[in-house]
């Protein structure tokens, strides 16, 4: 199994009615759910929302590929792009594991251009130390290359819209 992280891009107008609403808050985290059909159906709905990226356990090798260095090292590599996946600050929801967490719109957009900036020479060169000559490679390197690309996207159209983002990890 292992921990899975996922984004939700809200608007500040959501995530206000989030904090003044628990009803409203229980429904939007799935909170009521309680037949296997509705727990289903949530998720996906969340998966085929353009407001939803889910990147599976692979946030902590594209904690890797962003930084240079291992999500728990004690030197965080680039701090910025640390806190897409480390940062935030806490809410009253829980997640499985912790709290689930926000980044305000400014966080959003530093984060927008910090992603924007990296080095694909970098990001290839940390490739290849991470996948090495691995036999999963043929299928692992496009795939690491999508969820760059879906990234990229996901935190340039939140900074665009001036959304916040909520990061879980479950």
């Amino acid at each position: 199994m292992g921990i899975e992280a996922s984004y939700r891009r809200i608007t500040p107008q959501e995530f206000e009615r989030l904090q003044n609403e628990v009803a409203y808050a229980g429904v939007y985290f799935g909170d009521d759910l309680e037949t296997d059909e509705e727990i289903y159906a949530y998720f996906e709905t969340l998966r085929n929302s353009d407001r939803y990226l889910d990147i599976d356990k692979y946030w902590r090798s594209l904690h890797f590929l962003f930084t240079g260095v291992s999500y728990d090292s004690e030197n965080n590599g680039d701090m910025l792009l640390h806190k897409v996946f480390m940062g935030g600050s806490a809410t009253p929801w829980e997640a499985t594991y912790g709290m689930v967490r926000y980044l305000t719109v400014s966080e959003v957009n530093e984060m927008s251009e910090a992603l924007n900036n990296i080095l694909e020479d970098d990001f290839k060169s940390r490739l290849d130390s991470l996948l090495g000559s691995h036999e999963s490679r043929a299928y692992m390197e496009p795939h690491f290359f999508d969820l760059y690309v879906q990234f990229v996207k996901f935190f340039n159209v939140a900074a665009q819209e001036g959304d916040i983002v909520l990061l879980s990890l479950d």
